[in-house]
């Protein structure tokens, strides 16, 4: 757990908050009211207020927890001080700083945070935040809602220091003179017996004049600009005050402005000592405008009525959504004094009206169509946030056609969005001028308004998309009660009761008799010891039974269900029942099919066996595989697989493992089995995994048994062997020939002459080459050929190479191309058979790429220890299905490509015996009708040097 850090300004921001008074303060109604509204609108276990204090957070207002503080090193809130941004944790679990703390490991058990700073006075005193225990995700509309929550907070505390201000200064006042030269605060002094008045000039600016105005001051001068209601009121303080009544005067109420508008004032007032009066009764005192604290208090009074109508509308109303949608339509257009409120839809350009609250006559109508254009909803969506006009004629837009048509004066709206998708638009309008501008109240409560009935449409879109789902689900899910009496019940059930049961979910919803009835009788009594058994224990519920159907056939079905006992004593089971008769059938097939692969698997021909892949243990081998190797079967599956192969071939088995980790199956290759009595028999080996049902993971193994094909390729070698060499001496002779014969040693030759000497020619220089590939495959094979590595810069052999093989592309305008070299990367190789390798891969390359095209060669590292040579082509890449035998003596991908392309089938496996054996590697990569790039990859200078150190 990594504790909050201490914010820098942390000595300020605690006197900051010790003055606020809040700490260990009485619950507020103000601030439960939001904290409540926050855990509605976002629906969460939790929403607090919470003041950071030096070693604790404490909460001012609490909704869904009991503790009022918890340590501040535990607190979430302390993160969230650190910046003026929302601060989010989406899940707890997935935060390393958060998945160890106390409040996630034990109760409240936190899985998600959300917290908005509390600033008062430039310092974050604490936070408004939302809890709850399953992670969940926080969109940027909820950061909004969630920080203007957070300011409704900070107006709050504000008002509620302005009170304690406004409390301070009254006992100031009373033990203060009231009037205070040069003070900015109005001062009067009047004699009710002669009328007579004085008043200074703050006094006269309070109500928007000066002094010289209003001369000469009476009493008439201020008591004809008392607003008439508060008249009354004023008259009586001041007489219970001269009567002694009360041992002060004081007053607030109205005066009208120069202006015309009414200001509120606080007047406070003494009788003057006689002495002083020269006893004439006189009275002086002061005149404070009030006029802002008196807003602010209205304000402040209004936030406040809108969140308890929004508490309201979220808790109390009652009945189908559109009663809801309808009575909440009401009660906002009561709120912001506008007549008509209105829910719309947008249908691609159509405006439609899908609730509405509007006094009758009204020319709207649910369900009426508009266009767009013709909406104030067009102006709504040009811009962003709330649109709010209080004068629409005196706007501007007092020229849109939507106001000439439906004639609105008054319109305040803003986007609806459902599960984050845009919807329609909440509006509420008048046809008269609105009194007073819009204000932050009224944008507030709209914002509110529009969040509350997002959240229930998108509440009844869910449902009804569950109901769409639940029918189309097979079988049924139900809710299935046993009552105290005795007596079962379905209380709930989807429509897939029916082809369970026959039976409709109001049939069974008070009396499940029905279904026990329709419960095939030999199944009956296992069905009611199972459901008893599970009411007692309160464990699961599983049964597979048949029910009778309507035309008296039989059908299996499958039920599962979790039973919870209730405070009343009865036992509710939450579960499904699906219709498995297919699947009994299936069963029956599935042991048919099982029964004909087990023949098949002791019959086959080839060796067959299953082992476990993580611990190599043999589980099952067929015949075939006991017959290859002389062991009974008890005898083999007691052995490990290893126990069956000499070492020499571990690397091979390794590389196999590689590939099926990587694959899931490994391609065939050659080795050797030991058979019981410790003989060498060649297989060639293939295998795949597959995955149990529980997880567990086996390999199946073909094993074919290779001894014969082994003969046939010895007596191949000896048969290549022998015509190679009886072919090669009088081929020489005849390539030989025909060569000065196509020279004109003999003389001019006639033209068609000339052509048949010309295809000999080449035709014996292709045997030729095929005979030489036949020798140099013999020799590589035998291990007659020898090396003479020597020390090479890569990139000049390379060259090289290239400059041997360009002249075979020239005819169809393919090029050779160095795309990428190397300096200095010296390589130790036998130059001829790298240059031989290296000319086998680009003239294939020339061979099949398509004409005026590029062969790109390439030089880069491979790893440590290797350089990388590639050629890459323009061709058609490599089939699928010949990649397993590219390497292969005489392999090619089809014999057209033989007469196309011409070739023998050896080139690439010589080129690859070649690289094996001077401790190199070869490759390739391809994709279908895109290419193919061919590489080698030699050893490094030091690599070699490695493998092959120099004798002392």
């Amino acid at each position: 757990m990594m504790p909050p850090l201490t914010p820098a300004d942390e000595v300020l921001r605690l006197q900051a908050l010790i003055n606020t008074g809040l700490l260990d303060s009485p619950t507020e109604a103000s601030f439960d009211r939001i904290t409540r509204l926050a855990q509605q609108i976002f629906k969460v276990d939790i929403a607090l207020v919470s003041l950071i204090d030096k070693d604790r957070q404490w909460f001012k207002s609490r909704q869904g927890l009991e503790v009022c503080e918890t340590h501040r090193d535990w607190s979430f809130c302390g993160h969230a001080i650190l910046d003026d941004k929302v601060f989010i944790v989406e899940d707890t679990h997935a935060t390393a700083c958060f998945a160890d703390n106390p409040l996630v490991k034990a109760a409240p058990y936190i899985r998600f945070y959300a917290g908005a700073p509390l600033l008062i006075e430039g310092y974050r005193l604490g936070t408004l935040c939302v809890i709850d225990s399953q992670p969940r995700s926080f969109s940027e509309q909820d950061s909004q809602l969630l920080r203007l929550l957070a300011d409704e907070v900070q107006e709050q505390i504000s008002q509620r220091k302005l009170l304690q201000l406004s409390q301070t200064l009254a006992a100031k006042e009373a033990q203060a003179q009231l009037i205070i030269a040069n003070a900015n605060v109005g001062t009067w002094l009047w004699q009710p017996s002669s009328h007579t008045c004085q008043v200074n000039e703050r006094w006269a600016q309070i109500i928007g004049y000066t002094l010289a105005e209003l001369e000469p001051v009476t009493s008439e001068t201020w008591q004809s600009r008392v607003h008439p209601e508060d008249e009354p009121k004023l008259t009586a303080l001041v007489e219970r005050y001269l009567s002694g009544v009360t041992e002060k005067y004081e007053c607030k109420y109205r005066m009208r402005h120069k202006l015309g508008h009414w200001v509120w004032v606080h007047s406070h007032g003494q009788l003057l000592d006689p002495e002083v009066a020269q006893s004439e009764l006189t009275l002086y005192g002061s005149l404070v405008d009030i006029t802002p604290e008196r807003e602010a208090q209205a304000q402040l009074e209004r936030k406040n009525q809108a969140l308890s109508l929004l508490n309201r509308i979220s808790f109390e109303l009652s009945g189908s959504l559109d009663e809801k949608v309808n009575q909440a339509l009401i009660l906002g257009g009561d709120f912001l004094r506008l007549s008509v409120g209105m829910v719309s839809e947008m249908v691609s350009d159509i405006y439609v009206v899908r609730w509405l609250a509007a006094p009758a006559p009204t020319h709207l109508e649910v369900g009426q169509h508009f266009a767009i254009e013709q909406t104030y909803c067009k102006l709504l969506l040009q811009q962003t946030g709330v649109l709010a006009i209080a004068n629409m004629g005196q706007s501007a837009f007092k020229n849109e056609g939507c106001y000439q048509q439906l004639g609105f004066e008054s319109y305040i709206a803003i986007r609806l969005e459902v599960d984050g998708q845009f919807f329609g638009t909440l509006n509420f309008c008048d046809a008269s001028v609105r009194a007073e501008p819009f204000d932050e109240t009224d944008q507030m409560f709209l914002k509110l308004f529009a969040h509350w009935l997002g959240e229930i449409l998108s509440r009844q879109l869910h449902e009804e998309r569950l109901t769409k789902l639940l029918d189309q689900m097979p079988g049924m899910l139900y809710q299935y009660r046993h009552w105290p009496d005795g007596h079962n019940s379905f209380p709930y059930s989807s429509n897939g009761i029916k082809h369970i049961y026959g039976v409709t979910p109001a049939q069974v919803q008070r009396d499940a008799t029905q279904i026990f009835a329709r419960i095939y009788e030999p199944d009956l009594a296992q069905v009611q010891s199972s459901a008893l058994i599970s009411q007692q224990t309160l464990s699961l519920w599983h049964a597979q039974y048949r029910t009778l159907q309507a035309d008296g056939s039989l059908r299996w079905v499958e039920g599962r269900a979790k039973p919870e006992r209730l405070d009343d004593g009865s036992v509710i089971w939450h579960g499904y029942m699906v219709d498995i008769q297919a699947e009994k059938q299936a069963e029956l097939a599935l042991t048919a099919s099982e029964q004909r692969l087990r023949s098949l698997f002791e019959l086959s021909s080839i060796g067959i066996a299953l082992n476990d892949f993580k611990t190599g243990q043999f589980i099952d081998v067929n015949q075939a595989l006991l017959d290859a190797t002389g062991f009974s079967k008890s005898q083999l599956l007691k052995l490990h697989y290893r126990q069956l192969t000499p070492s020499q071939y571990h690397e091979q088995d390794r590389q196999a493992f590689v590939q099926l980790s990587t694959n899931g199956r490994f391609a065939p290759y050659e080795k050797e089995y030991y058979r019981w009595d410790g003989s060498l028999f060649p297989v060639r080996q293939q295998g795949v995994l597959i995955t149990e049902a529980n997880g567990r993971v086996l390999l199946w193994s073909l094993v074919e048994d290779i001894s014969e094909l082994k003969k046939v390729e010895q007596l191949q070698k000896e048969f290549v062997a022998t015509v190679s060499h009886e072919l090669r001496t009088p081929l020489t002779s005849i390539t030989g020939s025909l060569a000065l014969l196509s020279q004109g040693v003999l003389g001019v030759l006639p033209e068609k002459v000339q052509q048949l000497l010309k295809v000999a020619h080449h035709n014996s220089q292709r045997l030729n080459l095929l005979i030489n590939d036949l020798l140099d495959i013999e020799k590589l094979a035998a291990g007659k050929v020898t090396f003479n590595p020597q020390s090479y810069d890569l990139t000049e052999l390379v060259q090289i190479a290239m400059t041997m093989n360009q002249p075979l592309g020239e005819a169809r305008g393919i090029k050779l191309v160095l795309k990428s070299e190397l300096s200095h990367a010296k390589v130790v190789i036998d130059k001829d058979r790298f240059l031989q390798a290296l000319s086998n891969l680009q003239s294939n390359a020339i061979k099949f790429s398509p004409s005026e095209s590029e062969v790109r060669v390439s030089i880069a590292p491979s790893g440590e220890h290797f350089y990388r040579v590639s050629v890459a082509d323009e061709g058609e890449g490599v089939p699928l299905n010949f990649r397993d035998r590219i390497f292969e003596k005489f392999a090619q991908a089809d014999s057209s490509d033989s007469r196309q392309k011409g070739g023998t089938g050896l080139g690439l496996a010589i080129t690859k015996q070649l690289m094996e054996d001077m401790q190199g590697r070869v490759g390739f990569d391809s994709q279908p009708q895109q290419g193919a790039c061919f590489w080698l990859e030699v050893p490094r200078e030091f690599a070699f040097c490695a493998l092959h150190p120099a004798p002392n």
